[in-house]
């Protein structure tokens, strides 16, 4: 597990090896491939049903898996149910499930409230496209928590950050983002910069270069964003002044949880906000994996800094596709004004809102 944030996940992993290669004992050749091919074949002879709902997969979805995510050597495994802290491949192997659905899954699988919640809104509509009266119960706790006065509903993280994105663009009159190099926040465009950048295209520890992550993604999109190392107040201090004028925002997840559990250091937060506001950007927390996970009010009550805006997701929605994103009221009054646009069909569904504040 990483505990340093001052360089992007490949840079570690490359001073891991060199470090590893110089005292490791040798290794007889072909043993490791031999102990792996040997874990393997165990491996799919306990799980057959998953394999051939795996090959049928394919046929009709990319990679046979509904997401990348979930794309696994040497095969995907296919749930069947969930109850409490375990789960239950098809094949009827039993797993304590430390994935917990990405995150998602904080209160267990089939939680009897959330099951009877599901039940009980189910009977009465599962979609209206039309606000509800959880709406306002579950955005009001919401503020409590976050200390954010303003809420609008998302059906994911990544529409969450993507609106966060656009709320500080459109408030701010600015189109520059700087994200931390290794930070993932989400599949969109905007923010789908340097994730897990190649070494050869990473460029040097104190100056990261903006590397895509995915084909599709424009380079006209990837040049209005900056990258800069976790924990480094100098490097980000450094940018901001050469793209003085220009930073709508900075984002960053509070607790970096992208290549292990990194922390920030004592006051760090803090003196980013500062930096922030000093240059007329807007701070914004990715509170998708940290949001009432690592405290009731996530990193915003565990380290006592409140954002200008914060994007949650996952556990809110008590298993349900749900997120949130929050803010100051005069950036969401951009909304209230028609300045910035913020839709979607799915937008406060009642099933997931109802989840949500059973959650």
């Amino acid at each position: 597990m990483h505990t340093r944030g001052d360089f992007g996940a490949r840079r570690q992993e490359i001073s891991r090896r060199e470090s590893v290669s110089t005292v490791a004992e040798p290794v007889a050749p072909g043993r490791i491939a031999e102990l792996i091919t040997r874990e393997e074949e165990q491996f799919r002879a306990k799980r057959q049903r998953s394999d051939q709902l795996w090959k049928q997969a394919r046929e009709f979805i990319p990679r046979g898996v509904p997401s990348s995510f979930q794309d696994a050597a040497p095969q995907p495994v296919f749930i069947d149910h969930g109850k409490g802290s375990r789960v239950w491949d098809v094949d009827g192997n039993e797993y304590v499930d430390f994935h917990n659905g990405f995150g998602v899954m904080v209160v267990g699988h089939a939680h009897p409230e959330i099951v009877r919640t599901i039940n009980e809104q189910a009977a009465r509509g599962t979609h209206f496209a039309q606000p509800v009266a959880d709406d306002a119960v579950v955005a009001q706790e919401l503020s409590r928590r976050f200390h954010q006065p303003q809420w609008r509903f998302t059906n994911s993280g990544t529409e969450s950050t993507l609106d966060a994105v656009r709320l500080a663009r459109g408030f701010t009159g600015r189109d520059r983002l700087i994200k931390i190099e290794a930070s993932y926040h989400g599949h969109h465009d905007a923010l789908l910069v340097s994730v897990e950048p190649p070494a050869d295209k990473m460029g040097p520890a104190d100056a990261p270069v903006s590397v895509p992550y995915s084909g599709g993604t424009p380079l006209t999109v990837v040049e209005l964003v900056t990258v800069v190392p976790f924990n480094n107040l100098e490097i980000l201090e450094r940018i901001l002044q050469k793209h003085k004028g220009e930073v709508a925002a900075i984002i960053v997840e509070p607790v970096m949880m992208n290549i292990g559990i990194v922390l920030p250091d004592e006051g760090y937060l803090a003196s980013v906000k500062d930096l922030a506001h000093r240059h007329g950007a807007l701070l914004i927390f990715d509170e998708v994996k940290t949001g009432c996970t690592i405290a009731a009010g996530g990193a915003t009550e565990r380290f006592g800094v409140t954002p200008d805006l914060v994007a949650l997701a996952k556990a809110i929605g008590g298993g349900l596709p749900c997120g949130a994103v929050g803010g100051r009221a005069d950036i969401m009054s951009t909304i209230d004004e028609h300045k910035v646009v913020q839709i979607g069909t799915f937008n406060g569904n009642p099933l997931t809102i109802a989840a949500s504040k059973t959650t």
